[in-house]
């Protein structure tokens, strides 16, 4: 007897060491293997489900944690991990029903009370997300969760003072974690003694960082040289970055091109309907564009219009497309936008029904997704009342701001030099295509022009969202919506232009990315 528990044990902490690890394949077969013989085995479900909700299969996640329910319904690992997985499936209502029974059989689950202040901080309550974060480190403020995510809601509200100082505890809390050094290096403005400069320096002579902490920690260098205006050591620490970052990802363009191509393909001959008469309860403005290009500043200016609530970068109009347009990596039911009237009626009504989560009041919503350019001609025909304003600027500038920053796996695209300029090439020609397409459509905002002229480009950009002339409009900086992007700082700043000809300082650093971008234009 006791043999066959010293056997399960052991099969257990491989089965935690797959996971930690991030084997996440061999973690879910070494899972399924042992439930043929524990199959009440709670602990075991809940590793199966995070493991497959790793994964991004969070369907089949969400099966094994109601499985798990059936045999332990107070079980809170279980509860907990169900309403994380809902909430990635963008199922708010029944997360927050999961994390509510999970807080009702414990109020003091730490980790329920952090999730469900994720949950809000997704759905843009700041107020109930802080309060939540806050209320577990009254319980235990070593947390380093809650911590961090009560910087991250500080931040994004542009409250840097308290966002610092709940970095660096959690900072103190996981040395290692140097996510944290880049974004306090978003909004810290480095001098020769700055203390956190020292103190990354430090941290690289720490052996023991894995690749993704060196990654960060290189990134937030880069930055902080470029304050000092020491654009060698900026680009020394940004290329090293990149190169870790590049490893890690795997990253292929061949996955992304074939999408470019097959959109040109598809709505070649497609022949879009002129009729906007139609109107819709709450009407979207998707600003798009590569990211770094302004659109974090144009959201940041249209929602400080009193009529229009700034979403930030909304992610359910990919997962849509791609859920019901897309099989096998393959746009093969693309005839279903032509006459499947009932789908499209559907897509359109959880796109509204989603948007009323982040916003329940107002008529008027900003969807700033910068890779949306992709599905212009979705748009038009889902939304064909939307706004579609196009965020343009400087390739080099633009393309540098992209090998200077870390994105999440959207944007794998952008740690390489190569990888940039093939990105670049194929957004050109596919904007170019939609712009034959639908050119009344997109209304193009130019960055350059919009910090050398704000005031008339501005209430341009106003008047073409149908919106009657504010004066809030010109102090967008005074906007206290929260951002969550890289453009957290920049855009609770007035204008300014030290940022529009910047790729001059890396010229001699960047040559084969700056003379590829002058063949895409020559």
């Amino acid at each position: 007897m006791n043999n066959n528990k010293e056997k399960f044990k052991k099969h257990i902490e491989k089965i935690i060491s797959y996971y930690n690890k991030k084997n996440f394949k061999l973690a879910i077969e070494k899972s399924e293997l042992l439930l043929q013989n524990y199959p009440n085995n709670t602990f075991l479900h809940n590793i199966l489900g995070s493991s497959l909700k790793n994964l991004g299969q969070s369907s089949k996640a969400k099966d094994i944690f109601m499985k798990s329910l059936k045999i332990d319904k107070n079980n809170l690992a279980t509860i907990n991990n169900l309403a994380n997985t809902l909430r990635k499936m963008s199922d708010f209502d029944n997360a927050e029903y999961y994390y509510k029974t999970a807080l009702d059989i414990d109020s003091n689950h730490i980790d329920t009370i952090v999730n469900y202040g994720s949950l809000n901080f997704e759905l843009n309550d700041l107020n109930k997300a802080i309060a939540l974060f806050k209320r577990a480190l009254d319980i235990n403020s070593e947390v380093f969760q809650a911590q961090y995510n009560l910087a991250l809601a500080y931040q994004s509200l542009g409250s840097f003072t308290e966002a610092k100082s709940h970095f660096l505890e959690a900072s103190r809390i996981n040395p290692s974690f140097t996510a944290v050094d880049k974004l306090m290096s978003r909004f810290t403005n480095y001098t020769k003694d700055n203390h956190h400069l020292k103190l990354m320096i430090e941290k690289t002579q720490n052996a023991s960082l894995d690749e993704n902490s060196k990654t960060h920690l290189h990134f937030a260098l880069g930055k902080a040289y470029e304050d000092l205006e020491d654009y060698q050591s900026s680009f020394k620490h940004l290329e090293i970055g990149n190169q870790i970052k590049k490893k890690m990802t795997n990253y292929k363009s061949t996955h992304d091109l074939k999408i470019f191509h097959e959109l040109i393909s598809k709505f070649k001959d497609y022949k879009f309907s002129q009729d906007n008469n139609k109107k819709y309860k709450k009407q979207i403005i998707f600003i798009v564009g590569l990211p770094r290009s302004g659109t974090s500043l144009v959201e940041q200016i249209i929602s400080s219009h009193s009529e229009v609530f700034g979403g930030g970068e909304l992610k359910f109009l990919e997962d849509l497309i791609l859920n019901n347009f897309y099989k096998n990596n393959n746009l093969d039911t693309f005839q279903k936008l032509t006459k499947d009237t009932d789908l499209i009626d559907n897509i359109r009504t959880k796109y509204y029904d989603y948007v009323k989560k982040i916003s329940s009041s107002g008529n008027i919503i900003t969807d700033k997704a910068p890779l949306n350019f992709r599905w212009i001609g979705f748009i038009k025909i889902l939304f064909p009342n939307s706004k579609i304003i196009h965020c343009k600027r400087d390739p080099k500038d633009n393309c540098l701001s992209l090998y200077k920053n870390i994105f999440d796996e959207k944007l794998d695209w952008t740690y390489n030099q190569s990888d940039i300029s093939t990105f670049y090439s194929s957004y050109f020609d596919l904007m170019k295509f939609w712009y034959s397409k639908v050119d009344d459509f997109i209304y193009e905002v130019n960055y350059e022009k919009l910090v050398l002229n704000p005031d008339t480009e501005i209430k341009n950009l106003i008047k073409f969202c149908d919106l009657d002339w504010e004066d809030n409009c010109l102090k967008f900086y005074e906007n206290k919506r929260p951002i969550k992007t890289v453009s957290i700082s920049q855009a609770r700043k007035p204008l300014f232009k030290s940022s529009i000809s910047s790729h001059k300082n890396y010229k001699s650093f960047l040559k084969e990315l700056f003379f590829n971008l002058d063949k895409i234009h020559s």
